[in-house]
């Protein structure tokens, strides 16, 4: 069942937005349109820029985002995941440096979404876009070392911190955050603002925070929206490269990110096309850094956790008083909203517990003496609503699956094969990244037996 787009540039009736770009879904003789609601504004202050190659990509890449959330995978697919989807004019400034990049583009973006993209260019005009009337001086920008990614996540925060200690003198770090459903803002907002009140790196960082959500309005029948947000790490890297395009050619673009869960290997093979993020997977980042170039962006981007555990990024932190004083303030969990099975609500609790990042943020902290289950709105080990035995419910799926993982225990080179199955195009480095995942199981059998009860003990094989 074929999703079929088509891109309507509209004039603009607000300063400092783009939500007058409307996307047309089309289903057989059914149609769907609604626009998307892109904050420019902040971006723009700095690098006054709409024509640039940079501009096309951070434009495609918002475009795509706002399309994967369009197009739901339970109407459009016929088996409940792969959704095939037809741009049929996707506007480009540059419309034949992207021309050349299409197949590798549509492969990049199949890898990421679990999709199949047939992404068709065409010559824009230019962007329909009015800048506010008083904007934002950012003064001598040649200061800027890196350009890092900023979610609020804890991997981001220690990414920062990292960076921020070891940035040179003189030099600052440029911080980029997203927010979709505004409580990613709220982390980010928090633990800048603890930065500011502690004059914590002083005079050694700048940030910009922008948001870029799907239109809230439907014009004509609505359609519900896709949940999974696959392709959210095209869009944050497309910012990134915006602001590290303008700063310079040779600034890079830091991604930090553990390598468990960049790997994301599948837990048993019925998931191997459904990992929930392949958004720093190494053959994600080497075919997307390879059209980069094609397109003549020449900013490197890197994850320079690649090759480390969770557990490992929080105990190897160049700052780890600061890192300890903000671990609270950011939020790892992939479910947040979902607090049906909860034990513990309150305004301090932002973790489900039971999601998958939950556990990998859990099993790290505990690793380094920092595991305080009462952060969590359900402990797997002693949940009053959780339960493990009941498979029909959702909640306790991701643990569960997890400890058959760990029970089966793959060896090295069962861990190898699984990660060429599911995609990986690193060779020369799979032995690297098997021993990223052995390590994590290691790591994660240590928490099992220190934290469980006897029945979780031996549903993990753990005697």
């Amino acid at each position: 069942m074929v999703a079929r787009i088509e891109i309507e540039l509209r004039e603009p009736q607000k300063r400092g937005k783009f939500d007058d770009v409307i996307i047309h879904l089309y289903k057989e003789d059914e149609h769907y349109s609604t626009n998307i609601n892109f904050d420019f504004n902040p971006l723009y202050s700095l690098a006054r820029d709409k024509e640039s190659i940079a501009f096309d990509f951070l434009f495609f890449a918002v475009l795509i985002y706002n399309i994967d959330r369009f197009v739901n995978r339970h109407i459009f697919s016929l088996e409940g995941w792969t959704r095939e989807i037809v741009i049929t004019n996707m506007p480009v400034l540059h419309v034949d440096k992207f021309q050349r990049v299409k197949a590798k583009m549509d492969n990049a973006i199949n890898f990421l979404t679990g999709d199949v993209w047939n992404i068709n260019y065409c010559q824009s005009e230019g962007i329909l876009y009015q800048a506010k009337e008083n904007i934002m001086n950012w003064g001598d920008i040649s200061v800027f070392e890196k350009v890092c990614l900023f979610s609020g996540g804890l991997d981001s925060l220690i990414g920062a911190i990292d960076e921020l200690e070891t940035i040179s003198q003189q030099k600052k770090l440029f911080l980029i955050s997203h927010k979709d459903l505004g409580k990613e803002g709220i982390d980010q907002n928090n633990i800048m603002t603890i930065f500011s009140r502690q004059h914590l790196y002083e005079n050694k960082y700048s940030q910009i925070q922008t948001s870029v959500g799907i239109g809230k309005k439907d014009m004509g029948e609505r359609i519900a929206r896709e949940s999974t947000f696959r392709s959210r790490s095209l869009l944050f890297i497309g910012m990134g490269i915006y602001v590290a395009y303008k700063l310079g050619r040779d600034i890079p673009l830091v991604i930090p990110e553990n390598g468990t869960i960049a790997l994301n290997i599948p837990l048993m093979p019925s998931r191997r096309s459904a990992c929930s993020t392949r958004t720093t997977h190494p053959t994600f980042m080497s075919r997307l850094q390879d059209i980069l170039f094609e397109l003549d962006i020449t900013n490197l981007m890197y994850n320079p956790y690649e090759l480390k555990t969770k557990g490992e990024m929080v105990a190897e932190s160049r700052n780890p008083n600061i890192l300890r004083q903000l671990i609270n303030t950011s939020c790892s969990c992939a479910k947040r909203s979902h607090t049906h099975y909860w034990d513990t609500r309150g305004r301090n609790i932002k973790h489900c517990g039971m999601c998958l990042p939950c556990i990998y943020r859990r099993v790290s902290l505990y690793l380094n003496g920092l595991d305080d289950a009462n952060q969590y709105g359900t402990d797997v080990f002693n949940g009053q609503r959780f339960n493990i035995e009941n498979l029909n419910l959702k909640s306790p799926r991701d643990f569960r699956t997890l400890l058959e993982f760990i029970r089966r225990r793959p060896s090295i080179e069962s861990i190898e094969k699984e990660l060429l199955i599911n995609g990986m195009c690193e060779v020369s480095r799979i032995h690297e990244y098997a021993l990223v995942v052995d390590r994590t199981l290691d790591q994660i059998i240590a928490w099992v037996n220190a934290s469980g009860n006897d029945d979780i003990k031996r549903k993990a094989g753990i005697r």
